[in-house]
């Protein structure tokens, strides 16, 4: 597991976890629902942009190696001439 994977899903879990405690602490009557509502979306928007910044790397990785692949099969064709 990717360690960019890891941390999204984490920073996502605990976003989630903390706008669930935004809305029991609004139901409390409590006036700190709004900085854990608040908190909680910033940490899961930046949860959500790791995962995407981790199937970019992913794409962009593949890209790559194949890159790489090609020169390497068109220098061998060129060694063999």
């Amino acid at each position: 597991m990717n360690k960019y994977l890891r941390k999204g899903l984490r920073e996502i879990i605990i976003g989630v976890l903390l706008v669930v405690l935004g809305y029991y602490l609004m139901e409390q009557r409590s006036n700190w629902y709004k900085l854990a509502m608040l908190v909680g979306v910033i940490v899961f928007s930046i949860g959500f942009l790791t995962l995407i910044y981790r199937l970019i790397r992913k794409v962009d990785r593949e890209a790559v190696i194949e890159m790489r692949e090609e020169s390497h099969k068109k220098e061998q064709e060129e060694d063999a001439e």
